[in-house]
C-alpha cells in the first residue's frame, strides 16, 4: 500500500510484517503516549494479505501548516512523479526506522518512536523494563512492576524492612520480616523484650533486651524458686539468690564437699565433717583442694616402713599411731650377719627374723686359707669354696705353665697366681745368673759351655724379666732375644 498526506511531504515505510501499520499509525496520532503503556498487538489480518512488503507513506505536517485535516490519497491518482531522489526516500526511512519495529522480551517502545534515528533494534529503540533488572540487597522483586521501563530499585523493585532504620526505641524489626516488603514502622516494627514485663517463675533476662519478642520464653528466664538443688548429689539452695533470675544449678544452688566426691584423685576422699562444708572455691580444682584429704592408702612410708594392714582406708590426718609400722628393711643387723633380702618388708624385725650369718664367722679347714678378701667374707652362702681360699698346689697349670715354687703355701685358684713359664723352672735348675755388673759379652772369651749356662735378669718397674746368654757364630757370647720370659719366681 502507498499512502501520502495531501498537505505535506511524504515519508515511505518498508514494513516487514502487516501489523506494522498499526503501530506506525498509532505512533503518529498519539505521540504522547507514555513510553511504559503496553499497547496491544492485533493478533490475525485479513486473507488478503499481500506477500510483498507494504508500504506507507505518511505526511508530516509542514512547519508554516498546522492544519491536520489530510485528505490520504493514492500515489498513484495523484500522479505524481515516482522518480523523487533516492537519497531523500533513504533518509526517510532511516528517521522513521522504529516505527515498525516490534521490541524483544523484557522491552517496551521509547516514545515519540518518529524522532528516533538511527538501526531498529531494542538497543535504539526500546526501554528496558523491570522484568531484565535484580534487585540488590535490601530490595525484593515485584512481579506488578515487570512492564514498568526501568533499571533501578526505586523504579522495580519495593525497599525491604532490613534496610528499614526508623523503628522507634524499644522496638526493631524481628528476623521474620527482614526480607518483607516495607517502608513504615507499621509495616515492619515489633517491640523488643525491654517492653516485655515477665511474669511467674519468670524474670527479665538483661542479655535480651534488644531481642525482637514478647514472650516469656523469648525474652525472660527462670528464678532460682524453679530450679531444683538436689542435696543428694551435693547441692543445696543458694541463700541470696532465691529471687534472683537463673536457670542453673550452677548459679542457683551452692556446692557442697560432696558434690566432688567422684572428682577426688585416688587414694584420697571427703571426710564426713566436711560432706556439707559449702565450698569457696570457684574452680573445681580449687574445691578437689579444699575438700579432699589424702588416705593411708596413698600415704609414702619412709624407708623400713610399710603400710599398716586395716588403715589403708583411714585418713592420714586423723589414723592413730600413723599409717606406717616398721620392716625388717629398717633393722640393723649385728656385726658379722647380713641382712635377708627376702625379708625387708617383714615387721616386728630382729636379727632371727632379718639376718644370717656371712662367711666371717666360717671357719676354714686344713688346705684352705681363710680369705681376706671383703667381698667373699660379706657372702651369706657358706662353704670352704665359698668362704675359704685355695692353695695352689691344687691348681693344674696350662701346657707350657708349671706350679710356682712353694705352691702349697701360695693361696689361689688361677692360673695367675698358681703358675709360671717351664722357661722358668729350666733357667733355675740348670742357668746361672750374671752378676748386676755383669753381661753375657764378659764371657765371650771363655768357650760355648761357660756362656751357654748363664742369663741376665732386668727388673723394670717390678717386672723381672730373664734373657739366657748364647754363643753365636763369631764366639761372641750375647743376649737370646728368641727365649726371653717374664714373670718367674726366685731367679
Amino acid at each position: 500500500f502507498r499512502f501520502k498526506h495531501s498537505l505535506g511531504s511524504r515519508t515511505v515505510l518498508n514494513m516487514k510484517q502487516p501489523q506494522g501499520l498499526v503501530w506506525a499509525l498509532t505512533a503518529l496520532c498519539v505521540p504522547s503516549l507514555p513510553s511504559a503503556t503496553k499497547l496491544s498487538k492485533p493478533s490475525t489480518w485479513g486473507d488478503d494479505q499481500s506477500s510483498e512488503d507494504p508500504q506507507l507513506v505518511i505526511a508530516t505536517p509542514r512547519e508554516e501548516n498546522t492544519e491536520l485535516g489530510a485528505e490520504l490519497k493514492t500515489a498513484s491518482s495523484e500522479g505524481e512523479d515516482d522518480d523523487d531522489s533516492t537519497a531523500d526516500l533513504a533518509e526517510e526511512s532511516r528517521t522513521l526506522a522504529c516505527i515498525s519495529h516490534i521490541c524483544g522480551s523484557g522491552f517496551a517502545p521509547k516514545a515519540n518512536p518518529q524522532n528516533i534515528t538511527g538501526k531498529a533494534s531494542d538497543a535504539n529503540c526500546c526501554n528496558p523494563t523491570c522484568r531484565l533488572f535484580k534487585c540488590t540487597d535490601g530490595f525484593k522483586t515485584q512481579p506488578l512492576y515487570d512492564n514498568n521501563v526501568g533499571a533501578t530499585n526505586k523504579e522495580c523493585c519495593d525497599a525491604t524492612c532490613s534496610v528499614f532504620g526508623g523503628c522507634e526505641e524499644g522496638t526493631g524489626v524481628p528476623p521474620s520480616k527482614s526480607n518483607a516488603a516495607g517502608t513504615s514502622k507499621a509495616e515492619c516494627c515489633e517491640p523488643k523484650c525491654s517492653r516485655h514485663s515477665c511474669i511467674g517463675d519468670w524474670t527479665q533476662d538483661p542479655s535480651k533486651r534488644d531481642v525482637v519478642a514478647a514472650s516469656n520464653e523469648e525474652c525472660c528466664r527462670k528464678s532460682c524458686t524453679s530450679v531444683h538443688c538436689d542435696r543428694s548429689t551435693g547441692l543445696i539452695p543458694h541463700p541470696d539468690r532465691s529471687t534472683r533470675s537463673g536457670n542453673t544449678t550452677d548459679y542457683c544452688c551452692q556446692k557442697v564437699c560432696k558434690y566432688y566426691s567422684a572428682s577426688c584423685p585416688e587414694d584420697m576422699g571427703i571426710m564426713d565433717s566436711k560432706r556439707m562444708q559449702v565450698t569457696k572455691a570457684s574452680m573445681t580444682l580449687d574445691a578437689v583442694a579444699e575438700c579432699c584429704d589424702a588416705k593411708c592408702s596413698g600415704h609414702t612410708c619412709a624407708d623400713g616402713y610399710v603400710l599398716t594392714e586395716g588403715k589403708l582406708n583411714e585418713y592420714v590426718k586423723t589414723v592413730f599411731n600413723g599409717c606406717c609400722e616398721k620392716t625388717c628393711a629398717a633393722h640393723t643387723c649385728s656385726a658379722n650377719l647380713s641382712k635377708v633380702t627376702d625379708h625387708d618388708n617383714h615387721t616386728q624385725p630382729s636379727d632371727e627374723a632379718c639376718c644370717e650369718k656371712t662367711c666371717a664367722l666360717w671357719s676354714c679347714p686344713h688346705g684352705w686359707f681363710s680369705s681376706t678378701n671383703s667381698t667373699k667374707l660379706a657372702l651369706t652362702t657358706l662353704s670352704n669354696k665359698t668362704c675359704c681360699e685355695p692353695s695352689c698346689q691344687s691348681y693344674t697349670c696350662s701346657a707350657g705353665k708349671t706350679l710356682k715354687p712353694s705352691a702349697a703355701s701360695i693361696p689361689g685358684d688361677a692360673e695367675s697366681e698358681c703358675c709360671e713359664s717351664t722357661q722358668c723352672k729350666d733357667l733355675r735348675e740348670n742357668y746361672s745368673p750374671v752378676s748386676a755388673s755383669q753381661n753375657c759379652n764378659d764371657f765371650s772369651g771363655v768357650g760355648n759351655t761357660e756362656c751357654a749356662s748363664k742369663y741376665k735378669v732386668f727388673n723394670t718397674s717390678g717386672v723381672i724379666t730373664a734373657v739366657p746368654c748364647i754363643m753365636d757364630n763369631i764366639s761372641i757370647c750375647t743376649m737370646d732375644d728368641a727365649r726371653v720370659v717374664s714373670g718367674c719366681t726366685n731367679i
